[in-house]
């Protein structure tokens, strides 16, 4: 097949038109410059300028001409002289208007595809020791808050936000949501999983990267996007180490996960951990407000430090050289979490310890000796036999099936379950493995009809829990089921005049400040509490395997227990009694609950973490001591 000349030279016309605005305004240039030597050429050739026909002209002179006939339309309007100079003059200023008419609209494009690609975020960020978060989820807003309270002391703390979302969309969002202080929020438009828009937010000099999965899909779904992500941050080249943070949906893809991220990867992985936290909480009233205490940044939290003035020092000596902090465990020299560690255990080189303290700068030596009468101390009592137990499970959801597996490691042989929810994660339960402690009956029913809560005499269980139904509803929907399931239990409790405790999943923070009708102490919000993990983790990468010790059911955890088995009731003494009283069963003291202020949201429902040892209290026989133990 044979190419004519013609289409030759469209061919590559549109090959340099395809090139973009630089090209096409070179194209332009040309064409002026070639316009304008044209026409000064034929000045030359005509005569020159009439008016200037005793004047010598250069040939510049004649370009120079040209051009400002060419840019300047109305100029051949007052000229004068023959026909062939009006007529050359003419096709100048037709010229003219024809390429700079086209300049201007390539400028314009131009500069409205820059202003474009500005607006969208597509321009690099310039920052050093960020934290960059990597995709969106409801998540987000709580996590900003959170790292904004933890660099208020940091003078330009800075995070940078990259998502597939509209750049303009999520500044207003994230303008609305506000609770950020100082901390400044870039947003970037691009995929987390493409490497090239990765460099966007420069991950090679942040401090932190914590990966969000995606709201709008399922499990399975999530997963496989973070882990593409993951992919795509161990191909960015860093001098360093990247702090890498992710939420998992699955615990079979986190081993996937740390091949991919490496050992140094805090993963988290939140059904389990939401799971572990309700049945947990389900046990213990007051245990949902002493893990928002722990996890919010904006109290008292755990820090891990160094302390070389504790070598050779004993646990039970370091644990009275606090006075502001609470020594909970040793994170070693070789990196073993030891939450808490025997008593007698001495500190070695290179030991960190892990305290509870207000600030990273609070964790100070300043202990005194403690001052109390040894007969305020109560002695160890034997230790009690569980009892079975009756559960009522309200709501079926995907992570049904790890509630009950944590649920039977807590209950005693004999103990009863039910569970009422919806049929699809009801009959999945079924496959689930089996449980060895308690018996499980399943119904598929609407746990928001009062009836079918009637027909269930509630007043005969010990707990209740009451999950959040999720399944082809938005977080709004669940939540507002989950109310009006609480609703129906209060007034149940209410007018029969028992009380048996009952603990929520709620997924909103704002939905769980509607339900004022219950009590407050009953709530896990499971994307709040995901997210003030996952803040603490980007700031502290151990601290992940501290939580995870800490809210599993094996080892120790945190109880809270009776006042009157520690410590004499109606008596002033100072917290350090209490302390004392803790080691002697080999526990750790953190703290106590007042029983006349549960319900006072102001006094945080009675729950004081890390008083100072030298405080003064009085505790009634009601009230509770917290403690990490191992039962």
């Amino acid at each position: 097949m044979l190419v004519g000349m013609r289409q030759r030279f469209r061919y590559k016309f549109d090959n340099l038109m395809a090139r973009g605005a630089g090209a096409q305004i070179l194209l332009l240039a040309a064409a002026t410059a070639a316009l304008i030597t044209i026409t000064a050429m034929a000045l030359a050739a005509y005569g020159g300028i009439p008016d200037e026909a005793d004047v010598e002209e250069s040939f510049g002179k004649l370009m120079w001409v040209a051009l400002m006939h060419a840019l300047d339309a109305g100029t051949v309007a007052g000229e004068a002289g023959a026909w062939a100079f009006l007529f050359i003059m003419l096709v100048a200023t037709f010229g003219g208007i024809f390429i700079f008419s086209a300049l201007i609209g390539v400028l314009n494009n131009g500069f409205t595809n820059i202003i474009e690609s500005l607006r969208r975020g597509r321009s690099p960020v310039i920052e050093r020791g960020h934290t960059v978060i990597l995709g969106w989820s409801a998540k987000i807003h709580t996590l900003l808050a959170e790292l904004a309270v933890a660099g208020a002391n940091e003078r330009d703390r800075c995070v940078v936000v990259l998502a597939d979302r509209d750049k303009v969309e999520m500044d207003e969002e994230l303008r609305s949501s506000g609770n950020r202080g100082r901390l400044r929020v870039v947003t970037r438009r691009g995929s987390p999983m493409d490497l090239a828009d990765l460099g966007l937010a420069c991950l090679a000099r942040c401090k932190a990267v914590v990966v969000l999965p995606p709201d709008d899909c399922d499990a399975a779904h999530a997963d496989a996007m973070v882990l593409k992500t993951l992919l795509a941050i161990a191909k960015v080249p860093s001098e360093r180490p990247l702090h890498v943070v992710a939420e998992l949906q699955e615990e079979a893809t986190e081993r996937v996960a740390r091949m991919v991220a490496g050992p140094r990867a805090a993963l988290v992985v939140s059904p389990p951990l939401i799971s572990r936290l309700l049945v947990q909480t389900g046990r213990q009233s007051g245990l949902s407000v002493i893990y928002t205490e722990l996890l919010d940044l904006g109290g008292a939290e755990i820090y891990i430090q160094p302390q070389p003035e504790l070598v050779g020092k004993s646990f039970r000596e370091a644990v009275f050289a606090y006075d502001d902090s609470t020594l909970i465990g040793v994170l070693t020299a070789g990196d073993e979490v030891l939450l808490p560690p025997a008593l007698d255990r001495v500190f070695a080189a290179g030991d960190r310890v892990v305290a509870i303290s207000e600030d990273d700068d609070t964790v100070v030596l300043n202990g005194r000796p403690p001052a109390f009468a040894p007969e305020h101390i109560v002695a160890a009592p034997r230790a009690t036999l569980r009892h079975c137990e009756r559960t009522l499970v309200l709501g079926a959801s995907p992570r049904l099936s790890l509630v009950l597996t944590e649920l039977d490691a807590y209950v005693a042989v004999g103990s009863e379950t039910i569970v009422v929810g919806e049929r699809p994660w009801i009959d999945a339960a079924e496959t689930a493995p089996k449980t060895s402690n308690m018996q499980v009956s399943r119904q598929a029913r609407d746990v928001t009809r009062r009836e079918l809560l009637d027909e269930l005499d509630i007043t005969a269980f010990d707990h209740i829990l009451v999950l959040s139904e999720t399944t082809g509803r938005t977080q709004e929907l669940a939540d507002a089921r989950t109310m009006i399931t609480l609703l129906h239990l209060r007034d149940i409790l209410r007018r029969s005049g028992k009380n048996v405790p009952i603990t929520s999943e709620i997924l909103a923070i704002e939905n769980r400040d509607l339900a004022t009708i219950a009590q407050a102490d009953d709530f896990i919000v499971s994307n709040t509490l995901v997210s003030l993990l996952m803040s603490q983790v980007a700031e502290n990468r151990h601290l992940v395997r501290v939580f995870d010790d800490l809210f599993s059911a094996g080892g120790h955890e945190i109880y809270l227990k009776p006042a009157s088995a520690y410590v004499a009731t109606e008596v002033e003494l100072p917290f350090s009694a209490i302390v004392e009283a803790a080691l002697r069963r080999g526990e750790v003291a953190l703290g106590v609950r007042v029983a006349a202020d549960a319900q006072n949201e102001s006094k945080a429902f009675g729950v004081v973490i890390n008083p100072a040892k030298r405080a003064q209290m009085r505790l009634a026989a009601a009230d509770r001591i917290i403690v990490l133990a191992d039962d």
